[in-house]
């Protein structure tokens, strides 16, 4: 990635050659999962509205959630290989300016526009804690500051730990079973972050792309058994990552995939103005007399990703839009000081 307002550090641990074409199709799986994502919600936020969905709908959303925040989670575990090389003070930093910042702003948001309103720490902790649609960021953050203490460990390690914990936990519970099984995602793509020359032999291998015969398999069994992602279905799951990399890999150079790219190298901004402005659109038509869902979603899915647009156009010509998204960075002297305390206590 190339954009400083991903949900993750935009530097990516690579060989020293094709940066940019691993670049690209990186970017182009993770927009394809921020667009997944914004379809789920564009359906999901109905029932706010007293719509209901139309089968249809919920089905199309069944076909992908066996992979959409298993594949989000991995492609931000790929970064980590190469997040501690500058000290721990930077990594913490950065951290705090792309990943808590966007989750109290939007966080203050999300309460603004939809509610409960925060009316003091209980309820802002709450929120924090993963309790609205930005639980993902909440996660993230978690996986980052574990990574610290465990960055001695083999991530493959962490992973396969973390996978068993997750088996352990009460099925679908949000702080259980889903926060070890994605976990375990985070740090297998960290694991493979530090192997990305064996990485690539897979994503360039043809023989990927046989992983589309599981996907198609997963996704029926998910349509009609209504099947949640969880330890159970890792192996689809991996096998989605794989055979969609692969596939991302031979198609980057396509104009038609130009959006997909985009967004994903602006991928946070997709992600936290989504679910607002979807819960506005359909409150509007609503208010209007709208009363097809299908016309609801229609119409607010579109807007959405227009409003992601123009905010990533914003915060390109506006500092203050930036502050949406990133934390304005400390003084020079609070950083070194802070560096040298660091390289004192002897931390990294």
């Amino acid at each position: 990635m190339t954009d400083s307002h991903a949900p993750v550090e935009s530097a990516i641990p690579v060989a020293p050659h094709t940066k940019r074409e691993r670049q690209l199709w990186m970017d182009l799986l993770r927009g394809l999962a921020i667009l997944l994502v914004v379809a789920f919600h564009s359906v999901t936020i109905l029932e706010r509205h007293a719509y209901t969905a139309a089968p249809w709908m919920r089905d199309f959303n069944q076909l992908f959630v066996l992979y959409r925040m298993p594949t989000l989670v991995f492609l931000s575990g790929l970064l980590l290989a190469g997040s501690f090389g500058k000290g721990i003070v930077l990594y913490l930093l950065g951290k705090g300016r792309r990943i808590f910042w966007p989750l109290l702003v939007w966080t203050l948001i999300y309460a603004l526009v939809i509610g409960p309103m925060v009316d003091g720490p209980v309820q802002l902790l709450k929120y924090l804690s993963g309790q609205s649609y930005l639980w993902f960021l909440t996660f993230i953050l978690i996986y980052y500051l574990a990574a610290i203490p465990l960055r001695r460990l083999s991530p493959l390690l962490v992973a396969a730990v973390a996978f068993g914990i997750a088996i352990l936990a009460p099925d679908g519970s949000k702080n259980g079973e889903r926060l070890f099984y994605l976990m375990a995602f985070f740090f297998l793509g960290s694991w493979v972050g530090g192997h990305w020359a064996l990485w690539m032999r897979v994503v360039r291998s043809r023989a990927a792309l046989l992983g589309w015969i599981v996907i198609v398999g997963a996704s029926a069994a998910a349509v009609v058994y209504e099947l949640h992602y969880g330890p159970l279905y890792a192996v689809p799951a991996l096998c989605f990552i794989i055979a969609v990399s692969a596939t991302a890999f031979w198609i980057q150079a396509a104009r038609w995939c130009a959006p997909l790219i985009f967004m994903g190298q602006h991928s946070l901004i997709f992600y936290v103005s989504h679910f607002p402005t979807i819960y506005i659109v359909m409150g509007f038509c609503r208010g209007l007399g709208v009363k097809q869902a299908e016309v609801a979603t229609m119409v607010a899915f579109p807007v959405a990703l227009l409003v992601g647009l123009l905010l990533v156009l914003a915060s390109r010509a506006s500092w203050v839009v930036d502050l949406l998204f990133v934390a304005p960075a400390p003084p020079q002297r609070v950083v070194g000081a802070l560096q040298a305390v660091e390289k004192r206590l002897a931390f990294v």
